[in-house]
């Protein structure tokens, strides 16, 4: 059993250490464990606290931390992960970019993130192992083109489906955007990258964002030509509109990519090398990103793990299948939408309904089995000709379609009305008065809440009549959000409730 020091040999331990009689050489002292001394150490000066200062006792080496002591604050969550060692060195191009801007946000709209470094054989081995990378948004630098793995690739595609967002800086350079759009294509064959559209809700997600400003490159830029073959827009340097690209999973911009250098604004550097957006257009579409991403966070989560869901097959009469269009302008923006709708709908109505969708192109020759149609979407839906014929064939002899304007997405809703026009040239979509029986065809409906505005409305449902009978029926305000339980933040759309309402009405009306 060892025996303690007494305090007298203590100090003369101590003492001995100081002369240097018990240390090692310093080359041999870094290569041993540090020398522990037992023994009971000096004791500790009293402290003079008044009574409602005391603290309670912790045990040493531990110290009190004194009331004049700053506390350390709190480490921010972690927002933005720093894709590492991808492809190329590349990554550190812009070194502290990201923690530059969240610094920004903070100053300026007190959006209090942090970032990490995350490596990417790091996230490669979370997918492997079935784990979740739990970081909102994982940046790429890519200033040279991309060269992923099919390891990382699988990594990438996973972490998107499961809710994450990714930005891609492209860094201004043609090769890196273009290696870009391949990897996503093989990613995502069939998700495009599309330009966002002006009213998208990354342009206003915290400012609103009409023009940004891209400066002038120098002569000795790789290149100064136009990009618009490339990537849209414009194209080249001065005042224009800004030019970012997504992927979009569900209504979201899961992938966002910017062939404009995004990192030298941040950095407040005005690289003359490179295409990139001035610094004040840098940061102001980093923060709205940074609020884009935070305010859909539940809708990411909730899209990942969307089901279908199916009922019992227990009405003993014809059942009501609804049939949804399949087109090329986002035509599914929220998966769970119609299954939901369905459900009640038959819950709360007589009327025998299939928990089931019906999803089929406009070629599919069981087309004229559904007398019900359905389409939905965020852009143009690009219906061919052949198509158009068919849609209108099909309406004439007593179909009848449903529409309505994903998320109050313009574009659909201008090429809707387009659609609507090449089926019926002599009956222009009419928007039907208060009074019409689609509202009181089930619900009585004198106003609608909606999810961008603060006072309740009153429905708007446009219509095209065909020999007395509405074939069509449109709303310009989404109504499948709704439908879907969640939706995006930015949406225009009905709530929940009404937007079940106004649907169920649409829907009976159109069997009566």
């Amino acid at each position: 059993m060892r025996t303690l020091l007494t305090r007298r040999t203590w100090l003369a331990a101590a003492g001995l250490i100081s002369a240097g009689l018990l240390c090692a050489p310093a080359a041999a002292q870094r290569d041993k464990p540090r020398m522990n001394i037992w023994g009971a150490p000096p004791q500790e000066k009293p402290h003079f606290t008044k009574g409602a200062e005391t603290t309670a006792p912790l045990p040493l080496p531990v110290t009190p931390q004194r009331r004049s002591e700053k506390k350390r604050p709190p480490a921010p969550p972690k927002l933005i992960a720093n894709l590492a060692n991808f492809s190329f060195d590349g990554w550190q191009g812009s070194p502290g970019a990201v923690d530059t801007l969240l610094t920004t946000a903070q100053e300026n709209v007190k959006l209090w993130y942090g970032w990490e470094h995350l490596d990417v054989r790091d996230l490669v081995r979370k997918h492997t192992a079935g784990v979740q990378t739990r970081t909102p948004i994982l940046y790429l630098c890519a200033y040279y083109p991309l060269k992923l793995t099919g390891e990382q690739r699988d990594s990438l595609k996973d972490y998107v489906l499961n809710g994450g967002t990714m930005l891609i800086n492209c860094c201004g350079q043609r090769d890196a955007y273009a290696s870009a759009a391949a990897e996503l294509k093989a990613m995502f064959p069939r998700r495009p990258l599309r330009l966002l559209p002006p009213d998208h809700p990354l342009y206003c997600a915290n400012y609103k964002i009409e023009r940004v400003n891209l400066p002038a490159l120098g002569p000795a830029a790789p290149f100064t030509a136009a990009l618009e073959d490339l990537a849209g827009g414009a194209g080249g340097a001065g005042a224009q509109r800004p030019r970012l690209h997504a992927v979009t999973v569900g209504s979201r911009a899961a992938v966002i990519v910017s062939l404009e250098d995004l990192a030298c604004g941040w950095n407040k550097w005005d690289n003359v090398k490179v295409l990139r957006y001035a610094p004040a257009d840098s940061n102001r579409l980093g923060i709205n990103l940074m609020t884009y991403v935070t305010a859909e966070l539940r809708l990411a989560e909730y899209q990942a793990r969307t089901r279908d869901i199916e009922g019992p097959n227990v009405r003993p009469r014809e059942q009501l299948a609804f049939a949804q269009i399949i087109h090329d302008g986002n035509w599914d923006p929220n998966p769970s939408a119609i299954p939901y709708f369905l459900k009640e709908l038959g819950a709360n109505t007589t009327i025998a309904v299939k928990f089931r969708r019906v999803q089929f192109e406009m070629k599919n020759p069981n087309l004229f089995a559904y007398p019900l149609l359905y389409m939905t979407g965020q852009w143009d839906p690009h219906l061919s000709d052949e198509e158009v014929a068919l849609l209108r064939r099909h309406l004439k002899e007593g179909g009848t379609l449903i529409a309505d304007a994903a998320g109050g997405m313009s574009e659909f809703d201008s090429a809707f009305r387009e659609l609507a026009g090449k089926l019926f040239a002599d009956s222009p979509l009419t928007k039907l008065p208060g009074d019409h029986a689609v509202f009181s065809s089930f619900y009585k409906i004198d106003k609608l809440s909606a999810n961008h505005l603060g006072e309740p409305i009153e429905p708007v449902v446009q219509a095209v009549f065909h020999d007395g009978r509405a074939v069509i029926l449109y709303s310009p305000i989404g109504l499948c959000d709704g439908w879907a339980q969640r939706h995006s933040a930015f949406a225009r759309c009905y709530t929940q409730e009404d937007a079940v309402k106004l649907g169920t009405n649409l829907v009976v009306f159109a069997m009566q």
